[in-house]
């Protein structure tokens, strides 16, 4: 067996102290280009494959890595597209600042236990939508490491948070339905809480639901009713049990089944209402002439569906820089801050004004 390259192999070989060519790895701006170069080339010569992770742990107290804890098993974030644009934010930034990224997916379902929560070693955490009841939570707030949140939970100044305005945005969407004439206007929900159900939303259900998101845009949308003069309580709010095409269009079936005087339909996301479009195309329900939707996001998606969809858009990629930006300040003990994102309506071919018996 060859004998095991290490930093003091690599400085005898060069001629330089052990501690030179430990900062050509982790303090690179104390040497001069070349001699880092030289360092390194005679590294790669010798078939050095890198400082000890578990050594510089020890040294410094940090692992070179931080975590990304959401809600839903490990396909989720590779399919959905929201998902996708804030993930790729976050590795955007954590690639430039030499981080590394682990993916913590906790599903309602999943008990902490048998969850990497507890045993993965990482810097700090990104809490990407996470229900405040769920465990994880707490469980990263009683250890000592950062924590940024994503959406929700909102755990108030104290700890750094990065969102939109949710009541804005909902509100921005239902006005330009009342302002372009509908009165009959449904909402299609992703979930209102960490348990899945699929149908209509009673008050009681309304008063339990714990997703922050949800409840604020259910907020916005009622608040635009009431400014136009109308009434906020004839809102039909339905809920899809997910947050994807097929979810969307098992739900607006029922939705449009239950309720066929509706005109308008508010979706909780660009997803929902691509699902929402093909029902209502299966249903005989053209888009926009007798249907109007209207999603949330400006996922890619959004502009290509036909008709292309209204939306509010959210700029989800800035979302995930600015996520894992908020992080790194705090893992370099800056204090914590809070960044609201701008919001816009987009307007495209999936609304226009009801049909003339409304």
């Amino acid at each position: 067996m060859p004998p095991r390259v290490t930093l003091q192999t690599i400085a005898d070989e060069v001629g330089v102290s052990r501690a030179t060519v430990s900062n050509a790895y982790n303090r690179p701006d104390q040497l001069s280009e070349a001699l880092r170069e030289r360092i390194l080339g005679a590294a790669e010569q010798l078939g050095y494959r890198g400082p000890d992770a578990t050594a510089r742990m020890l040294r410094t107290g940090r692992t070179g890595s931080i975590g990304l804890l959401f809600t839903d098993d490990l396909r989720y974030v590779f399919n959905d597209p929201d998902t996708m644009l804030f993930m790729r934010g976050v590795a955007e930034t954590s690639a430039l600042a030499g981080t590394g990224l682990v993916l913590l997916p906790v599903p309602p379902d999943l008990d902490l236990a048998d969850s990497a929560v507890g045993h993965v070693a990482a810097d700090g955490h990104l809490v990407f939508s996470v229900d405040r009841s769920h465990p994880a939570v707490d469980a990263l707030l009683g250890s000592d490491r950062p924590i940024v949140t994503v959406d929700e939970p909102d755990l108030g100044d104290a700890t750094s948070f990065v969102g939109i305005d949710d009541v804005r945005g909902a509100s921005l969407a239902a006005r330009h339905l009342v302002e372009i004439g509908h009165r009959r206007l449904g909402v299609l929900l992703g979930r209102l809480g960490p348990d899945v159900r699929t149908g209509p939303v009673d008050a009681e259900r309304e008063a339990e639901g714990s997703i922050r998101v949800a409840r604020r845009r259910i907020d916005g949308y009622r608040s635009a009713l009431q400014q136009a003069g109308l009434d906020p309580g004839a809102l039909v709010l339905w809920e899809a049990g997910g947050n994807d095409p097929d979810s969307g269009r098992r739900a607006t079936t029922e939705l449009l089944r239950n309720h066929p005087e509706l005109t308008g339909l508010l979706c909780f996301s660009d997803q929902l209402a691509i699902g929402a479009s093909q029902a209502a195309t299966k249903l005989g329900r053209r888009v926009p002439d007798d249907l109007s939707l209207v999603g949330f996001d400006d996922v890619p998606r959004a502009s290509s569906w036909d008709p292309p969809l209204t939306t509010i858009r959210q700029p989800l990629v800035d979302k995930g820089r600015a996520a894992a930006d908020l992080l790194l300040e705090l893992i370099e003990q800056q204090p914590a801050r809070r960044i609201e994102l701008p919001i816009e309506l987009v307007v495209r071919d999936s609304t226009a004004s009801p049909p003339p018996s409304d």
